[in-house]
């Protein structure tokens, strides 16, 4: 009963954000007047940093990029609900070790975060995690089985022909090919699963990228806060994620959509602050 409740609540609540996206999208009077509902916002940053805990693992991603879409969209045309955004405190993702004591020592935080300091982390969680399942992708790739000649028999010329000759027993020979076979599904299997992450991570990282950029925008000291942030101080990391999406986007979609352009916009922006 507890299970079909919460599935229910689940589906209810993507409905109700994807009918906000819809809503907010490219229009500052109804992001404004959405962003002044009692509590919105703060329940929009807590579907990306709080709520997915609560969902099985594969089903968070989903929910974190449409907590992320609708920030972005809440903050793209409405001033009022960027001085809310920035101005909020918040508590660290909950898959964060920032705040779990795993992450590096000069970055981690305990407590209530600025809102901003707690998407850089998110940000940083998620292209870390990016580029761990694409090297471990890589291993995969790198260490699959090479074909080895077939010892299973021979060629013999009988009465002028040709012929395959086993010289195996045929139980041992079949037994040793289907593992084989087994075993190669197997790596495929790891190569895809880890795939797959690494496209989940690649598109939560740059949603947040998309967004710490929204909250930049005209803005030097906001600039100087998210350099503070990141590694290095500099934004190359983010401009470099955001290539890598904008890149899978010129390849999925048709080429020249606004968002394309839109993220373009956003990666000149940022190789230039």
């Amino acid at each position: 009963m507890t299970r079909h409740v919460g599935k229910a609540m689940e589906d209810c609540m993507r409905a109700v954000i994807g009918v906000l996206l819809n809503l907010v999208s490219d229009s500052e009077w109804s992001s404004t007047k959405t962003g002044e509902q009692d509590g919105l916002i703060g329940t929009a940053v807590n579907c990306v940093l709080e709520v997915p805990k609560y969902l099985p693992q594969e089903q968070r991603s989903d929910l974190r990029v449409l907590g992320l879409g609708l920030r972005i969209n809440l903050v793209e045309y409405s001033a009022r609900n960027w001085h809310c955004l920035i101005n909020m405190e918040t508590s660290c993702s909950f898959d964060s070790s920032f705040c779990s004591g795993e992450g590096d020592n000069s970055l981690r935080v305990a407590g209530q975060v600025h809102a901003m300091q707690a998407l850089v982390q998110l940000f940083l969680e998620r292209e870390r995690a990016a580029q761990l399942a694409e090297s471990k992708t890589d291993e995969l790739i790198k260490d699959a089985p090479i074909t080895q000649h077939d010892k299973s028999g021979e060629w013999q010329e009988t009465s002028g022909e040709r012929q395959w000759v086993s010289t195996e027993k045929t139980d041992s020979a079949e037994g040793k090919h289907k593992k084989e076979e087994d075993s190669e599904e197997l790596d495929l299997d790891k190569a895809l699963q880890h795939a797959g992450k690494h496209m989940e991570d690649c598109i939560m990282a740059s949603y947040t990228a998309l967004l710490l950029s929204c909250l930049c925008q005209e803005s030097p000291i906001k600039v100087t806060t998210v350099r503070e942030y990141l590694p290095e101080g500099g934004f190359s990391i983010m401009t470099e994620m955001l290539k890598k999406f904008l890149s899978f986007m010129n390849l999925t979609c048709a080429v020249g959509t606004t968002d394309q352009k839109s993220i373009s916009m956003v990666i000149e922006y940022l190789e230039h602050c």
